[in-house]
């Protein structure tokens, strides 16, 4: 097995690590929100495997990024006019940096605050919502 084949099924796989763990940090984001109760410290666990499990499929996109033959192509072609190599060139890996950021801006605030605030919920809404730049299809199409 080379290299990009490795990384992609690690890539995937992980994935489901990450899609989970934020479903369930939004899950208990809001919960806390809503019922004004104050941040228990198993929310903060959660919330560092979230955000570590994040920056750990973030390195390992990059490094699939570097490595994937489809990406080289898409940036030798032009991937201006063409919607699946662009989604997976240009739109997955910036929306994913963004929710990267906007997870970690939310684990920070997390620590910092004893309780669930607006900006807190609405950072942790916004990472999760940028999954919709997952390339789904191709993805489930991996098992």
């Amino acid at each position: 097995m080379n290299l990009y084949v490795a990384l992609k099924h690690f890539h995937s796989y992980w994935a489901f690590i990450v899609v989970l763990l934020s479903l369930i940090l939004l899950a208990a984001t809001l919960y806390y929100f809503f019922t004004k109760k104050p941040i228990h410290i198993g929310l903060r666990k959660v919330s560092f495997y979230t955000v570590l499990s994040f920056h750990i499929q973030f390195v390992f996109g990059l490094a699939l990024y570097v490595f994937s033959p489809v990406v080289q192509s898409s940036w030798a072609d032009g991937i201006a006019m063409q919607t699946g190599p662009r989604l997976l060139a240009l739109e997955h890996p910036v929306m994913m940096f963004t929710a990267v950021i906007l997870m970690t801006i939310a684990n920070a605030k997390l620590k910092k605050n004893s309780y669930i605030t607006g900006s807190i919920l609405a950072f942790v809404l916004l990472a999760t919502l940028c999954f919709y730049m997952i390339p789904w299809t191709q993805w489930m199409a991996n098992f």
